[in-house]
């Protein structure tokens, strides 16, 4: 599993190299994993998926790199629309 984290989180680092981004910004909720129903063969290979050593591995190659690395809080996105120029409530 350690090497699909590494490789994934290359994968992201090396996009912005690419493409000359210098800031990821990484939406995060602490409790994604609780309460989840969507079947209980995908919960549990869902629950199984890293995503805080994921996290923790692009935020060290951004480091690296000298790239910025911006943690959100996002459990309330799907109240709002980008596109209406809604307002992002912090409820953490």
């Amino acid at each position: 599993m350690r090497d699909a984290i590494n490789k994934a989180a290359r994968l992201v680092i090396n996009h912005c190299l690419k493409y000359g981004i210098g800031r990821i910004v990484f939406g995060w909720n602490k409790r994604q994993k609780d309460s989840i129903n969507i079947g209980a063969k995908n919960n549990q290979k869902f629950v199984q998926i890293p995503t805080t050593k994921l996290k923790e591995r692009i935020i060290q190659l951004c480091e690296l790199y000298g790239i910025e690395f911006i943690e959100t809080e996002e459990s309330y996105t799907s109240q709002a629309s980008f596109l209406d120029d809604d307002f992002l409530p912090n409820k953490a």
